[in-house]
């Protein structure tokens, strides 16, 4: 969202909490990696946050980035994926980009996404567009930052790499 922000982009963060939202409305970081200024400079150039899921039907893009804690099976705990992709689900359409960045095992994007989304008639590739791009950082690295670090990405199909590339390359320097 830094990054979408600084490059000059609207950005709009959904959250579930109203702590949270209020405290970046207000410029205040809820992270480690950011500072208060660094949300407070997001705010003054657009960044606004709700917790009004409504907001992604009006998205050209939708970034799901929720943790993902290990489950008592040892993986990753999805239960917060399924309720971003549930919300998008209810609010997708025509020609949306959807992008999983929250850490999670190979596959999360075709076997748990991609099923939960075409639920409601559209589908990937065709409808709308479908990737997976790990997020990469490194919080305690002062030369590496999420601007400079190599993005990887990967869709569906070969439509939504290109439509998701194509969004990552307005952010970071290398996709």
């Amino acid at each position: 969202a830094k990054e979408a922000t600084t490059a000059g982009l609207r950005v709009v963060g959904l959250d579930v909490g109203t702590a949270i939202v209020d405290g970046l409305n207000a410029g205040r970081s809820h992270v480690d990696d950011l500072s208060d200024d660094e949300i407070a400079a997001m705010v003054a150039a657009g960044f606004r946050a709700t917790t009004d899921a409504t907001v992604i039907a009006d998205a050209e893009t939708v970034v799901i980035c929720v943790p993902t804690p290990l489950g008592e099976a040892g993986g990753p705990d999805l239960t917060a994926v399924r309720s971003a992709v549930a919300a998008i689900g209810n609010n997708l359409r025509r020609g949306q980009l959807v992008v999983l960045e929250s850490t999670t095992y190979p596959g999360t994007t075709e076997e748990v996404l991609l099923p939960m989304l075409e639920a409601g008639g559209l589908r990937a590739g065709k409808d709308f567009y479908l990737a997976f791009s790990p997020e990469r950082v490194d919080p305690s690295n002062e030369q590496w930052n999420t601007k400079n670090i190599p993005k990887v990405v990967g869709g569906v199909d070969a439509a939504s790499t290109e439509v998701a590339c194509a969004l990552y390359q307005q952010v970071v320097d290398t996709v």
